[in-house]
C-alpha cells in the first residue's frame, strides 16, 4: 500500500510505538497472578528469632510437619537470634512479602523489646500484618534438683537470709522471663546476682550444672526437665493443670508476675491477599487440629487461637500494656 501523505507516516510510527507498550500493561500482570494462584510452589521458612530449644522454637517445630501437610510443601525452620529477637524481626522485614517467609514469635520480640530501644526499628502495629495467635505459655520458675527448697516460700526465705549470694538468670534480655525475674526480685524483696543468658539452652544447662540456682523461662522450655525431675518448678505466671501444686504469681500475691507467652505468626503487610489468605486458612486449620492441640498441650502450651482481627486488637492492647510492665519493673537494656 502506498502511503502519500507525511500524517500516515507519522501516525504509523506512533501506532508502533504505542502498541508494544500497551501489550506488555495488558500481559505484565498475568505471570504475578499465576504466582498467587499456585502458591506455595516451594518451600516456605518460617523465621524465629531466638535460639533453638526455646518458647517458639519449640512450638514451631511441632507446628511444621503438620503445616507442610496442609500446604503440600516443605516447612523451614530458620533460627536467627540476637537483641532479645529484634536482629530477626529486622531481617524479616527486609524479605520479599511473597508468602515464602513467615515471621514466628512472641510478645518479646516485636513489642517489649521494641519498646525497650532508644531507636526502635519497627512498629508492630504497621509493619507485621497479623496471621493467627496459635497458642500461648505460663513462665516457669525454675531451680536444680539439689536445692533444698521445696516450694516458692522456701526459697524466698532462703534468698532472704542469704543476701546476694543466690545467682538467678533468664533468658532473652526485655522478654517475658526477664519481667517475671525482676518481679520476684522486686516483689519479694530479695536481693539475688543476676545473670542474663541468651537462650534457654545454655539457661537450662547452668540450672542443671548447679552454676544457678534458680531461673526464669517458658513452661515449654522447662517442661521435659521437671518430668525427669531435673528440675523443680517452684512459681508460674499463670496456673497449668499439668502442675496443679505450683502456684501463680497472683496465688502469691505478685501480679506482674503474671505475665504469659503467646506464639504467633506475621507477614509482610506488602503480601498479595490471595496469598494471605491462604496461609492464614493453612495456619488455621493446623492450630485447631486435635492431634497438634494435643502435642501443643503435652509440651505445656495452651491452645488459644485468634484469627487476624482477633490477633491485630491484641497487638495494640499489648503495646501499652507492655509498656507499663516495663516502667513497673524498672525494666532497662544496658
Amino acid at each position: 500500500m502506498r502511503i502519500r501523505k507525511r500524517s500516515d507516516v507519522w501516525t504509523i510510527l506512533l501506532l508502533c510505538s504505542i502498541l508494544p507498550i500497551s501489550f506488555v500493561l495488558v500481559v505484565s500482570p498475568m505471570p504475578i497472578r499465576a504466582q498467587e494462584d499456585k502458591f506455595p510452589s516451594r518451600p516456605i521458612e518460617i523465621l524465629v528469632p531466638f535460639v533453638p530449644g526455646g518458647f517458639i522454637d519449640v512450638g514451631c517445630r511441632i507446628l511444621s510437619d503438620p503445616l507442610s501437610k496442609e500446604l503440600k510443601v516443605p516447612i523451614v525452620i530458620k533460627n536467627q537470634p540476637g537483641a532479645g529477637g529484634l536482629m530477626g524481626c529486622s531481617a524479616f522485614l527486609k524479605t520479599k512479602p511473597n508468602g515464602y517467609t513467615m515471621l514466628a514469635s512472641t510478645g518479646s520480640g516485636v513489642i517489649s523489646t521494641v519498646r525497650l530501644s532508644k531507636t526502635p526499628a519497627f512498629d508492630p502495629r504497621k509493619d507485621l500484618l497479623p496471621v493467627a495467635y496459635v497458642a500461648d505459655a505460663p513462665v516457669a520458675m525454675s531451680i536444680p534438683k539439689t536445692s533444698p527448697c521445696k516450694s516458692f516460700d522456701n526459697f524466698v526465705q532462703l534468698a532472704r537470709n542469704n543476701p546476694g549470694k543466690l545467682k538467678g538468670g533468664f533468658s532473652v534480655v526485655g522478654g517475658e522471663s526477664h519481667i517475671m525475674f525482676l518481679s520476684i526480685v522486686r516483689d519479694a524483696k530479695i536481693d539475688t546476682k543476676i545473670v542474663p543468658y541468651v537462650g534457654t539452652g545454655q539457661l537450662h544447662t547452668a540450672v542443671l550444672g548447679g552454676h544457678l540456682d534458680w531461673a526464669t523461662a517458658s513452661l515449654p522450655s522447662v517442661m521435659p526437665y521437671a518430668r525427669s525431675e531435673d528440675m523443680r518448678i517452684l512459681l508460674l505466671t499463670r496456673r497449668s493443670p499439668d502442675l496443679p501444686g505450683v502456684p501463680s504469681g497472683l496465688d502469691v500475691g505478685f501480679p506482674n508476675v503474671s505475665f504469659n507467652m503467646w506464639m504467633g505468626f506475621f507477614l509482610l503487610p506488602q503480601t498479595p491477599k490471595p496469598i494471605y489468605d491462604r496461609l492464614v486458612s493453612a495456619v488455621s486449620a493446623v492450630a485447631k487440629d486435635q492431634d497438634v492441640a494435643k502435642k501443643l498441650t503435652n509440651a505445656g502450651f495452651s491452645i488459644a487461637y485468634k484469627n487476624p482481627q482477633e490477633f491485630s486488637s491484641l497487638i495494640n492492647e499489648q503495646w501499652d500494656i507492655f509498656a507499663r510492665v516495663i516502667k513497673e519493673t524498672d525494666l532497662k537494656v544496658d
